[in-house]
């Protein structure tokens, strides 16, 4: 019983397992925030486009107006 208690203290200290889990999670974080992001009709693309077209839109109207 000394071998398996030896073991299993050794097993509870190694850490080796707990980072690569923790890069494992922060991955897909960063995926799920790039797909909300970019991804879907409400998405950061959606906004960065109709931001450009009202600045399109005030500038093609401030030059036909000149």
């Amino acid at each position: 019983m000394k071998i398996n208690n030896a073991y299993l203290k050794l097993l509870l200290k190694d850490q080796r397992g707990v980072s690569s889990i923790e890069y494992a999670v922060l991955a897909a974080i960063i995926v799920g925030l790039l797909v909300a992001s970019f991804g879907g009709a409400d998405g950061l693309s959606a906004i960065i486009e109709q931001t450009f077209e009202s600045i399109k839109t005030k500038i093609t109207a401030l030059t036909s107006g000149s």
